[in-house]
């Protein structure tokens, strides 16, 4: 490969004169001096070595640098830990809670298995000449507290007796709701919701139902 002509004119003391350099001459200049630089001239510039101050300040620079990025690293590495240390710890309580929960509702349980009650009908009917009726609320569990009952369907075919305080009914115990059918009672229907609590004050629903003179207990619910 031909090494590139510089031509340089140089116009000291007011006379031109041409001086060709080599690409590969050293070329120092005098800012008096004009530089004329063909435009497919091509140049190289030599940088000025670093003095050992330079040289070390850069290697201190680049080594404080990746001083930091390890620094950083370990922070971010020791927020993440810490992130997901306090994660578990928030999991472990609240599996702690779940597990408490699940012991209390199985306590709650087993104490309602000890005061249940259990109503059903041993014994109602009716009077064909008066249409009187009577449904009976026998107890065959624990003590029961009868506390009025909501009539579901059979608005305008029967009347039964309200209390105005909540009447008990023992174990092996019942009572008596009575009351009176707008037509023939085995020609009446009607469905009645009675309402009762347990001595630990947990409460029931049970729906009834009055079809032609037979009484069904349909369903009961715990509150």
């Amino acid at each position: 490969m031909q090494d590139k002509i510089i031509i340089l004119k140089n116009t000291k003391n007011g006379i031109i004169k041409d001086t060709i350099m080599s690409v590969q001459d050293t070329l120092r200049l005098d800012l008096k001096q004009e530089l004329i630089i063909p435009d497919n001239a091509t140049i190289k510039t030599i940088a000025e070595p670093l003095t050992g101050i330079e040289y070390w300040g850069l290697w201190i620079a680049a080594i404080g640098g990746l001083v930091g990025i390890i620094a950083a690293i370990k922070v971010f590495k020791d927020l993440f830990k810490r992130d997901e240390s306090q994660q578990l710890q928030i999991q472990g309580q609240q599996d702690q809670i779940n597990e408490l929960v699940k012991l209390n509702k199985l306590f709650e349980k087993r104490v309602r298995m000890t005061v249940k009650p259990h109503l059903w009908s041993n014994s109602s009917g009716y009077n064909g000449t008066d249409y009187t009726i009577h449904i009976q609320l026998d107890n065959r569990g624990e003590m029961a507290f009868y506390s009025g009952f909501e009539t579901l369907e059979g608005d305008e075919s029967f009347t039964l007796q309200e209390w105005n305080q909540d009447i008990p009914i023992k174990n092996d115990g019942y009572i008596r709701l009575s009351g009176s059918t707008t037509g023939h009672p085995n020609q009446t229907y009607f469905k009645i919701k009675v309402f009762y609590y347990d001595k630990e004050n947990y409460k029931y629903e049970t729906i009834i139902e009055w079809n032609n003179a037979r009484v069904r207990f349909l369903e009961t619910n715990e509150l």
